[in-house]
């Protein structure tokens, strides 16, 4: 009997960012690096005879801990990896769900009938990881292997090795960034033992804890932004609501406007041009309406900045923000790090090169 852990990525940045990543390279972010760490314990007093990963970072950044821990190489494939969700990679899940409606329902609920441009077919994505973890069973016969996937991916398996149904996908779980799901093949025949557990999470580091759109028991609402160009008619309540707030709009050649389906939501000014030679990009402002905050729309608008300036070159994005605004605190836990002070204003700086 041969036991596999087939184990999801930590938090990253499509995430909590919001966007669609597939083959896209995100980076482990957020609360990621503490999930990382309670996964490692859990595996602690495991035996584990080899580790494997699909080769993009999210993934190889999750199982390096535990190769340290058991002392194994991590080996990588990308037979292992997301699903190529094509045109679709790095565009917000709020523009794909307004734009494109009928495409983002299967996408969720019955990803046979999905088809983007430049996308890969559900049954390649179930064929891949199935001959992939089969080969990795047999190679490790009467041992245990820790096999690190991607949400999509892990589904499309799980509904293979079930007989499930494309259409039916909904019957399986989704699965927390760090969940688990344990496998135990004899004969060649995978039984699940279980799936999608993440009981080495606490609420408070727990992504699904943070997030709703994944439960059962409500009625499905958006919770993803898309992004239009700031218009100052349409947008003056919107405009009157943050500007006044913050003061002053300064250094924004570019500004969006973010939308919960049809409300607007928040704003966001950067500047694109190369201040002096340097490389970095920079957040004039950012704001979201006040009875809207602590619902994860902030982040979702640095991550529409990231996005732009990596589509620019830029390694690096700064911001500017007040030592002492709540502001400052939402900058350093998404890996702003101050690069300067001056008087009351704090510079934040933070690497968005892609690994």
């Amino acid at each position: 009997m041969t036991k596999i852990y087939l184990i999801r990525h930590a938090e990253a940045e499509g995430n909590i960012y919001r966007r669609a990543h597939g083959h896209f390279n995100g980076q482990i972010i957020g609360r990621g690096f503490k999930q990382i760490e309670q996964l490692k314990n859990r595996f602690e007093n495991e035996e584990i005879d080899a580790v494997y990963s699909s080769d993009l970072s999210r993934t190889c950044v999750t199982a390096a801990p535990i190769c340290r821990q058991h002392g194994l190489q991590l080996s990588t494939t990308d037979r292992l990896r997301e699903v190529n969700v094509g045109v679709w990679e790095d565009v917000a899940w709020g523009d794909l769900e307004y734009n494109d409606p009928d495409m983002s329902q299967n996408f969720s609920k019955d990803p046979a009938r999905w088809r983007v441009d430049g996308s890969e077919e559900y049954t390649h994505v179930q064929a891949r990881m199935t001959e992939c973890i089969s080969e990795i069973a047999r190679r490790h016969d009467g041992g245990a292997a820790a096999v690190f996937s991607h949400g999509f991916a892990i589904r499309a398996f799980i509904c293979g090795v079930s007989g499930i149904a494309s259409k039916d996908i909904m019957k399986v779980p989704y699965c927390d960034n760090t969940a688990v799901a344990l496998l135990r093949y004899e004969n060649g025949e995978p039984t699940i033992e279980y799936q999608s557990d993440n009981s080495h999470l606490s609420n408070e580091i727990s992504t699904f804890a943070h997030q709703t759109w994944w439960r059962e028991e409500k009625e499905w609402v958006s919770e993803n932004l898309r992004y239009m160009p700031f218009d100052e008619k349409r947008d003056s309540t919107l405009a009157k609501l943050c500007f006044d707030e913050m003061g002053k709009r300064f250094g924004a050649n570019k500004e969006y406007t973010a939308f919960l389906a049809n409300e607007s939501v928040g704003v966001i000014g950067v500047d694109t041009s190369k201040e002096n030679g340097n490389e970095a990009g920079r957040i004039s402002y950012i704001s979201v309406k006040p009875d809207l905050r602590r619902k994860n729309y902030g982040v979702q608008l640095l991550g529409h900045a990231v996005s732009m300036f990596r589509g620019l070159g830029r390694d690096k994005l700064r911001i500017e923000v007040d030592a002492d605004a709540p502001a400052l605190s939402f900058c350093l836990k998404y890996e702003f790090e101050i690069v300067k002070k001056t008087g009351s204003l704090c510079l934040l700086e933070k690497n968005i090169r892609n690994w």
